[in-house]
């Protein structure tokens, strides 16, 4: 009898680490759910946000001279130019830039699309004030279902430092390198085409004033152009861009880093607008991809690149929102400061497009 006692003693110790290691494993698998039902809400939250991320950001760049602020006055107004700066004229920021034709400081112009795919054009080529300019905006937001952000950069030598200040601060998620059919790839577009490569900023080529370049120029620099993306520094395929079927694959390749789609446009006459148009209609988001943003879900990290007093509303500062979730009447901690100090200051209001909203979150400019 104490025999089998001691068996059964012995049967049971034996049988207690399995019931043990039963009920860790089930607990286990138990967390194992939990972390797998926490990660996909993560997920689905960061879908969420690239799927609603309605705002692609274009840096335009390229040589000086070579038609930048013309085309993007030309794209968000929705008119032609007339060959003396009546569009770029639209786009500057100030009066000696218009005075003498060169881009000095960073210049934001968008253009907006609805749910047809057609574009929402506001104001023409009607003058242009501050306070039009607020009212422009916030009706091609409101009217929009997808918005193009474009930062008109400088070309000259200059202000190169005001240009890489674009690209890093920016978080720019495509760069549209703007070459003159007449002058060819010149030394400061080399220059911008490193600083994009060297952020991995996904670009595409536009030729500008194709209308007045003679048609042997224009192919010898076009062939020029194919040649440097094709080469081991840039290791891209050249893909123009002639036919609305093109547009697919165009937008594919960008994304992915394999192709460079190259435009050849007239702001004069019109000619290849529309494909560009269309091609930046359908250019996807890079929120995730780019890896510059944590999730809406992180701590809120706001980066200001731009500071304002405005009489009778205060301080008012613009920037790029990196983490988080930003609201009205939120507590953040402004710094550091000389002596790497943090300041705790209030927000009262915010908003996105120069329209106020409820809340900015990671991605948004």
């Amino acid at each position: 009898q104490k025999s089998e006692e001691e068996g059964a003693t012995v049967k049971d110790s034996k049988e207690a680490p399995q019931d043990a290691s039963k009920d860790m494993d089930r607990s286990t698998s138990d967390e194992e759910d939990v972390a797998t039902g926490a990660n996909k809400i993560e997920d689905m939250t960061d879908d969420w946000v690239e799927d609603h991320m309605k705002d692609v950001t274009v840096a335009v760049i390229g040589n000086v001279d070579s038609g930048k602020s013309t085309l993007v006055g030309v794209l968000t107004k929705g008119g032609l130019d007339d060959g003396r700066g009546l569009a770029r004229a639209k786009v500057f920021n100030f009066s000696h830039e218009a005075a003498n034709g060169r881009t000095s400081s960073i210049a934001q112009e968008i253009m907006g699309f609805s749910s047809t795919g057609d574009q929402v054009i506001i104001e023409r080529m009607a003058n242009t004030t501050a306070n039009s300019r607020n009212t422009t905006w916030q009706q091609v937001v409101s009217q929009s279902e997808r918005l193009v952000t474009f930062s008109d950069l400088c070309g000259h030598e200059k202000y190169l430092k005001t240009t890489i200040f674009g690209l890093v601060g920016q978080c720019p998620d495509y760069t549209m390198i703007i070459v003159n059919a007449n002058a060819g790839f010149q030394r400061m577009s080399r220059e911008h085409l490193g600083i994009a490569l060297a952020l991995r900023i996904p670009f595409f080529i536009v030729v500008t004033k194709i209308d007045i370049a003679p048609q042997n120029v224009f192919e010898e620099n076009l062939l020029q152009l194919h040649k440097i993306v094709k080469s081991n520094a840039v290791k891209r395929q050249p893909l123009v861009v002639k036919e609305m079927d093109q547009l697919e694959a165009a937008a594919s390749g960008i994304f992915n880093r394999e192709a460079c789609p190259i435009f050849c446009i007239s702001s004069v006459t019109g000619e290849g607008l529309p494909l560009l148009r269309n091609f930046l209609r359908c250019l996807p988001s890079r929120l995730q991809d780019s890896g510059l943003f944590r999730p809406p879900s992180s701590p809120a990290e706001f980066h200001i690149d731009s500071i304002y007093v405005v009489p009778g509303v205060g301080l008012v500062v613009g920037g790029v929102v990196r983490a988080g979730r930003i609201r009205p009447g939120q507590q953040l901690l402004l710094g550091p400061d000389k002596v790497s100090q943090f300041k705790p200051v209030l927000v009262k209001t915010i908003q996105y497009k120069r329209v106020t909203v409820e809340s900015a979150e990671s991605g948004q400019h």
